[in-house]
């Protein structure tokens, strides 16, 4: 999501006390951290606090994260901070900033709902930025978690056409090789906003050969 009345809303959440979706990393990633080699350039669009972007510095990764809420990423240079590591922070508009090319080997997307004007670009612009080989991470809820919103308010944004269609995932992603591509429902403990049971989407591709 773009523009100024988004850039308000995250910068409020994210100068609260705390963190919004905890510290913790994505699971996702977690499970796959054998995937991640020390000196690797990885990109995280749409960070938040940071507690990927940490994650993967952490691990020995050259990590570029990239949001429009100059709170979110103040927290993310407080946290790496505190892990003795180093993250390089943007702060930028996702539908217009100067994407790069075939620069990274990995690059994660966690709950970065767009609207389906702009997700299709956003997911092809993602995909462009990754080398040939490198892996994308995707997480996020998908069209099933409005009855968890109601009944368990267990996160993710309020209009039901931001969540995600995993039909439309793999067609966005199409240039990817999926590895791993799962939905279900599972008990979130990531800070307020994510807490209860949520309907989730966690996929893994991998950049295949420019035809």
């Amino acid at each position: 999501m773009s523009g100024p009345d988004q850039a308000e809303f995250w910068n409020s959440r994210f100068s609260e006390d705390g963190f919004a979706y905890g510290e913790r990393a994505s699971r996702l990633l977690m499970a796959f951290s054998d995937l991640f080699r020390p000196g690797q350039k990885a990109l995280v669009p749409a960070s938040g606090e940071g507690r990927d972007a940490v994650f993967l510095a952490r691990l020995g990764l050259d990590v570029t994260a990239v949001d429009m809420s100059a709170s979110g990423l103040s927290k993310t240079e407080d946290l790496a901070a505190s892990h003795g590591v180093f993250v390089t922070c943007i702060e930028a508009d996702l539908s217009s900033w100067d994407w790069p090319e075939g620069r990274f080997d990995h690059a994660a997307i966690m709950f970065a709902h767009m609207p389906p004007d702009f997700r299709p670009a956003f997911h092809a612009r993602l995909l462009g930025a990754l080398k040939t080989g490198g892996h994308l991470f995707v997480e996020g809820f998908t069209k099933g978690q409005s009855q968890y919103q109601e009944s368990h308010q267990s996160g993710g944004p309020p209009n039901p056409d931001l969540l995600y269609d995993p039909t439309d995932i793999k067609a966005d992603f199409a240039g990817g090789e999926p590895v791993s591509f799962w939905t279900g429902i599972e008990t979130l403990s990531e800070g307020p906003y994510h807490s209860g049971p949520a309907a989730l989407l966690r996929a893994v591709f991998r950049k295949t050969e420019s035809k």
